[in-house]
């Protein structure tokens, strides 16, 4: 039995956990630990009593001594981590696999935290976990073998999918495109339904517009990953929407405006990892 004790049910630790006892069966079995987790606690609970494979704790004192873990997995603050990784540091060996969601926490400050060879792996999933379609992307030390990658990619893409990068400093541009990717997407609605009520529609059947029309455009992508091929497919020549991309390319507007959100989120994000 692979136990996976998951520090830090906030809302991303939450999300991983849904996904991971609604994805992963036999084999695995689950331990939530946090004092006030994003879910209702009634909810962990009651998951706990039904299913003899899930237990929750509100901190880590309250667990038996079960033995090492096959993973444990770092959800909390970042300024919490070398904390918690000395709290659970019984139930680590020299094969349990650390994995680290902490925005900023590098590789070397895991290692820095665990004894000498520990198999260390730092991954930035987004918000998408909490509809099973997480972005996420991860870098592993020379420690973790490929059995340890084959167990990060089955927790992983039980909640989206994983790709590796070889690169850890990779991983500010990765904040910067999927971590905080969603929330622009977002701000395009919010600007969308505004220019939509300043043209004359309600509030309500601008937001409905927006967001269906944002939604159909997830699924089409999921169906035809090719955004350029997808865009051409709504263009008509000289028709409305050619008007519209027009006046959103116009002195490369749309692709600096991106590119220089890109650019604040991995500088911020370089900076955070300081």
């Amino acid at each position: 039995m692979n136990k996976i004790i998951l520090v830090g049910v906030g809302r991303m630790g939450a999300a991983m956990l849904q996904g991971w006892i609604e994805s992963l069966g036999q084999g695995f079995s689950f331990v939530g630990i946090d004092p006030h987790p994003a879910i209702d606690k009634a909810i962990l609970i009651k998951q706990a009593a039904d299913n003899p494979h899930v237990d929750f704790h509100s901190s880590i004192e309250d667990m038996p001594d079960s033995g090492p873990a096959a993973a444990i997995v770092l959800a909390t603050k970042p300024q919490h981590i070398a904390k918690a990784l000395v709290d659970v540091a019984t139930f680590i060996d020299v094969n349990t696999l650390v994995i680290s969601v902490a925005a900023g926490v590098t590789l070397g400050t895991l290692k820095q935290n665990c004894p000498p060879g520990q198999p260390v792996i730092r991954a930035m999933p987004n918000i998408g976990a909490m509809v099973g379609k997480s972005a996420t992307a991860a870098c592993a030390s020379e420690d973790v073998d490929q059995e340890g990658r084959n167990l990060a990619e089955m927790l992983f893409n039980a909640i989206g999918r994983l790709t590796w990068l070889v690169d850890e400093s990779d991983l500010h541009t990765v904040t910067a495109v999927s971590g905080s990717g969603p929330a622009y997407f977002f701000a395009m609605c919010e600007a969308m339904i505004t220019a939509a009520v300043t043209a004359g529609l309600p509030i309500e059947i601008s937001t409905a517009l927006v967001l269906d029309t944002i939604s159909a455009s997830g699924r089409l992508l999921d169906e035809t990953p090719d955004p350029a091929k997808l865009r051409e497919t709504v263009t008509s020549p000289n028709g409305t929407t050619a008007a519209g991309l027009a006046a959103l390319s116009k002195n490369a507007k749309l692709n600096s405006m991106v590119a220089e959100a890109i650019k604040a989120a991995r500088q911020r994000s370089t900076e955070l990892s300081g």
